[in-house]
């Protein structure tokens, strides 16, 4: 008779905000030390007095331990959020408290999707003394924001509340409603789409959110409602009128060429498609001449109603058709990337 194996309990997971949370302490410092190393080497090679050097120095050392000190207050002052099967633990500094199981609703993320905040929802009955060691709304409470934590914790904590906990995992837009999960590779598939200045692609038909634009001008990715990237566009720090735009896993799709009127490159470098301005209207035509893609300015009642309307060819090769979606960014339709 077989002996089942014991059980293992979920480990369990820890979040606390990552390097980013210490970036400018440390840039401070840095510099501060940079500064004062210059200062006493330009006094022993003659070019500055020496004691206006000193006074400097001491200046920057000041600066330097100021620097050190503002981490230091950040660390101690920090969240630490730990997540088991029997809930949440809360640590900031001395003040601790637990939000079990029982008394969580869900788990998720609040807008903007560029930078989601990690909330909780829960009873505040059932998890009393909450308001102390972190703030509070209602029933809800924000915890760290997204980009101060280390790269793929938020998804190891949505994988902990569905999988460990057991809860729901629900995101809020900017006006607090819920988001509905968007449908698997709703982008991908939307051949009519609507863009506005603010970066947020829609399907022309609904008007379902599918993507939003978010970073800034050298990188900048396209993200669903869920925050989870889809493609990302990437320009050099020289020669911005090209860049390669990759899929959510960092392989390369192709690259863009062209700032205006671009041109669009499989990641081989084959030419797939060609674009052309012809009053307002920008048509891609790919190789074998047809029309693959059209970017149009959106008319409504009483003139511009500042979105462009990106047309995407369902016969288009898959790589030509995602390139398309930078399209809006390099004509200046989505100017101001979340």
């Amino acid at each position: 008779m077989s002996v089942p194996p014991p059980s293992v309990p979920p480990q369990e997971l820890r979040v606390a905000p990552g390097r980013r949370a210490y970036r400018w302490p440390l840039r401070i410092g840095l510099a501060a030390l940079a500064l004062a190393a210059l200062a006493a080497l330009a006094a022993q090679i003659g070019l500055w007095d020496a004691d206006d050097a000193l006074q400097v120095v001491i200046l920057l050392g000041i600066g330097a331990s100021a620097a050190a000190a503002w981490a230091a207050v950040i660390f101690r002052t920090r969240l630490v959020v730990t997540i088991d099967a029997k809930g949440l633990v809360l640590r900031r500094g001395g003040a601790r408290a637990s939000v079990p199981v029982s008394a969580l609703d869900a788990v998720g993320i609040a807008w903007p999707v560029a930078d989601p905040v990690w909330t909780v929802w829960f009873d505040p009955a059932a998890a009393p003394g909450v308001a102390a060691v972190t703030k509070t709304e209602g029933g809800s409470a924000p915890l760290l924001r997204g980009r101060l934590l280390p790269p793929g914790r938020l998804d190891a904590v949505r994988d902990a509340a569905t999988g460990t906990l057991g809860v729901p995992w629900r995101v809020v837009d900017d006006a607090g409603e819920e988001v509905e999960p968007p449908p698997p590779n709703a982008l991908t598939r939307a051949d009519r789409v609507t863009v506005d200045d603010r970066g947020r692609y829609r399907s022309e038909r609904g008007g379902a959110l599918l993507a939003v634009a978010c970073g800034r001008r050298r990188t900048v990715v396209l993200r669903d409602p869920y925050a989870a990237p889809l493609l990302v566009f990437k320009r050099p720090p020289l020669g911005g009128d090209r860049m390669r735009v990759l899929d959510a896993d960092g392989r390369l799709i192709g690259r863009v060429r062209g700032s205006r009127e671009p041109s669009f490159h499989a990641a081989d470098g084959m030419l797939l498609g060609t674009t052309r301005g012809d009053g307002g209207r920008y048509v891609v035509t790919g190789v074998d001449g047809r029309e693959s893609a059209s970017l149009r300015r959106a008319r409504a009642e009483g003139g511009d109603d500042g979105r462009w309307r990106l047309h995407r060819s369902p016969s288009a090769p898959a790589a030509l058709r995602a390139l398309t979606l930078a399209l809006p960014m390099l004509v200046g339709a989505a100017s101001r990337p979340s």
